[in-house]
C-alpha cells in the first residue's frame, strides 16, 4: 500500500506547481510559442489557461468525491467501462511518462550550454552525459519514497522561481530593445504573424504549459483529507501559475526585436539562453542552473505522477500485477520506477542522435500534449457521467456537472483535431507527421494491451469459476456418497431385526 496521510495542502500543491514550472515553461515553450504566434505568445498562454479552466474543475470535483491514485483509469472505469477505464489508463501513464522524458532532454540542452560556458567542448556526447545526470539525480530521491519528493521539489521551485522573477524584471526595466514600447497588442491575434494558424500551432505548446496540474489528484491516497485538499490544491496551483507564466511570457516578449527574437526561436539551442547573456552576460549561468534545478524538479513531479497511475493500474488488473506491487520499506511504486526511468534514459537519446537534441525536445513536448489531451477530454467525460444523479439538482449543479465539463470536451477535442490533426500534418515530417504517427500508433498499442488484459481476466474468471464448480461437484458428490452410506446402514439393521423376529 502507498503511504496514507503522508502529504497535507502545501506537499500537495507544491508537486503540482513543479509540474507546471514556471521556469521550465518559459525556458522551453517561448521558444517554440514566439516561433509560431509571434507576439502573440501571451494570446496563445491566455487561451490555453481558459482551454484548461473546465478540465480544471472536472479535476477538483471528480477527485473530491472518487479519490483514488489511478485517477481517469478509476473514474472511466466506473463511469463507462473496465475496457474503456484500462485505455484511458494507458492514455495517462504516456501523458506523464513522456512529460517525465522530456526532462532529460531539457536537463541535457542546459547542460551543454553550460559546459560551453565554462569552456569545455560541448556536442552530443555532452548532452548524454547530461541526459544520464537528468535521470540518476531524480531518481536517488523518487525511489526513495513521497515525502522527500516533495521536500526536494519545493527547494527547487523556490531558487528557480527567484531567478525567474528576476529575469524578467530586468527585461522590463532595461528593455523594450529596439525602441518598441511596451502594450497590450501581443494579446491581440493580430500580432500573430500568421493570425490563427499561427495560434493554434502555438497552442500545443501553451497547453503544455499547463500541463500537471493534475497530477495532483495522483495524491489521492497519499494525502491528509484528500477529498477537500485535493481539490483546493488543483485550483490552486493553477490559478497562482496562469498567472505568473502570462507575464512572464509577455515580458520575454520585449526581451529583443521580433527579428532576432524569431531567428533565435528558430536556432539550434535554448533561446532563453541567449536572452540572458544579453542582459546579465556572465550571470546568465543562473538561467543556466535553474534550467537545470527545474528539470529535476519537473522530473520528480512526473515520476511520481506516472508511477502512482501505472501502479493503480496493475492494482486493479489493467496492467501486470508487478507494476501493483509497493516496497516495503520506501512505499513507492517499485518496479512502474523502473519502467519511467528506463524510458527516460533511452528515449532523449534515441531521439536527440536520430535528430537533434533541441528538435527531441520539441518532438517530445509536441508528442506529449495529445496524450494530455486525450486524459483531460475524458476527466470531463468523468464528471458528466459520474454526476449525471447531481445535474438537475440546482443550477449551480447544472452548471458543474453540465455546462463546465460539456464545454470541457468541447475545448479539449476540438483543440485535438485542429492542431493534431490539421495544422501538425502541415507541417511535415520532422516536428508534425512524425508526431501524429508515433501517437495514434500509441493508441493503438493501447487498444491491444486492453484486449491482451481483458483476455486474461476471462480466462482468469473462467477458472476460478470451473474451480468453484468443481470443489462444488466433490462437495456434492461426497455427500451423495454419505447419504447412500447411511441408507445401506439402516437397510442391514432392518434385515437383522427381521432375521430375530
Amino acid at each position: 500500500m502507498l503511504k496514507a496521510n503522508t502529504l497535507g495542502l502545501l506537499g500537495a500543491a507544491t508537486l503540482g506547481m513543479v509540474m507546471l514550472s514556471p521556469a521550465m515553461t518559459l525556458y522551453g515553450t517561448f521558444g517554440p510559442t514566439f516561433s509560431a504566434a509571434g507576439n502573440a505568445a501571451p494570446l496563445a498562454f491566455c487561451l490555453a489557461l481558459l482551454a484548461t479552466a473546465p478540465t480544471a474543475l472536472s479535476y477538483a470535483l471528480v477527485a473530491r468525491d472518487h479519490p483514488s491514485s489511478g485517477v481517469v483509469s478509476t473514474w472511466i472505469a466506473r463511469a463507462i467501462s473496465p475496457a474503456l477505464g484500462a485505455w484511458a489508463g494507458w492514455m495517462a501513464f504516456l501523458y506523464y511518462a513522456l512529460n517525465f522524458v522530456i526532462m532529460p532532454v531539457s536537463f541535457g540542452l542546459f547542460f551543454t550550454d553550460l559546459t560551453a560556458a565554462a569552456g569545455l567542448p560541448s556536442g552530443f556526447a555532452t548532452y548524454a552525459l547530461g541526459v544520464l545526470f537528468g535521470s540518476l539525480i531524480p531518481a536517488s530521491i523518487v525511489y526513495r519514497g513521497i515525502a522527500p519528493s516533495t521536500k526536494g521539489a519545493l527547494a527547487l521551485l523556490v531558487v528557480e522561481t527567484a531567478i525567474v522573477v528576476a529575469l524578467c524584471i530586468t527585461v522590463i526595466v532595461a528593455s523594450p530593445l529596439g525602441g518598441s514600447k511596451l502594450s497590450g497588442a501581443g494579446f491581440h491575434v493580430a500580432a500573430s504573424p500568421d493570425g490563427v494558424p499561427g495560434l493554434f500551432k502555438s497552442l500545443v505548446f501553451g497547453m503544455l504549459g499547463f500541463c500537471g496540474f493534475d497530477v495532483i489528484s495522483t495524491l489521492s491516497e497519499e494525502t491528509r483529507m484528500a477529498r477537500k485538499l485535493i481539490p483546493q490544491a488543483t485550483l490552486l496551483s493553477l490559478l497562482i501559475y496562469g498567472g505568473f507564466i502570462i507575464g512572464g511570457i509577455y515580458c520575454l516578449t520585449y526581451a529583443d526585436t521580433p527579428l532576432r527574437l524569431h531567428a533565435l526561436a528558430n536556432g539550434s539551442g535554448m533561446p532563453i539562453t541567449q536572452i540572458s547573456k544579453v542582459y546579465w552576460g556572465r550571470g546568465s549561468i543562473l538561467i543556466v542552473i535553474t534550467g537545470l534545478t527545474a528539470a529535476l524538479g519537473i522530473s520528480i513531479a512526473c515520476a511520481v505522477g506516472a508511477s502512482r497511475v501505472l501502479f493503480s493500474m496493475g492494482r486493479a488488473g489493467f496492467a501486470p500485477k508487478l507494476f501493483g506491487q509497493v516496497h516495503e520499506r520506501f512505499g513507492v511504486p517499485w518496479h512502474a520506477l523502473h519502467v519511467i526511468f528506463t524510458a527516460g534514459l533511452l528515449g532523449p537519446l534515441l531521439v536527440g542522435a536520430l535528430a537533434s537534441p533541441y528538435t527531441a525536445f520539441v518532438w517530445f513536448c509536441t508528442t506529449t500534449t495529445y496524450f494530455a489531451m486525450i486524459t483531460y477530454l475524458l476527466v470531463n467525460v468523468a464528471n458528466l457521467v459520474l454526476n449525471r444523479a447531481r445535474t438537475f439538482e440546482s443550477a449551480t449543479s447544472f452548471l458543474l456537472y453540465a455546462v463546465v465539463p460539456s464545454v470541457g470536451v468541447g475545448v479539449d477535442g476540438y483543440i485535438l483535431v485542429r492542431t493534431f490533426f490539421i495544422e501538425l500534418w502541415q507541417q511535415g515530417w520532422a516536428t508534425g507527421q512524425s508526431v501524429i504517427a508515433f501517437d495514434a500508433g500509441c493508441s493503438f498499442l493501447a487498444v491491444l494491451a486492453v484486449l491482451a488484459t481483458s483476455a486474461a481476466t476471462r480466462r482468469e474468471k473462467l477458472r476460478r469459476a470451473a474451480s468453484t464448480s468443481g470443489g462444488a461437484s466433490g462437495s456434492a458428490h461426497a455427500a451423495f456418497g454419505a447419504v447412500e452410506t447411511q441408507l445401506a446402514q439402516a437397510l442391514q439393521e432392518r434385515r437383522v431385526r427381521d432375521a430375530k423376529q
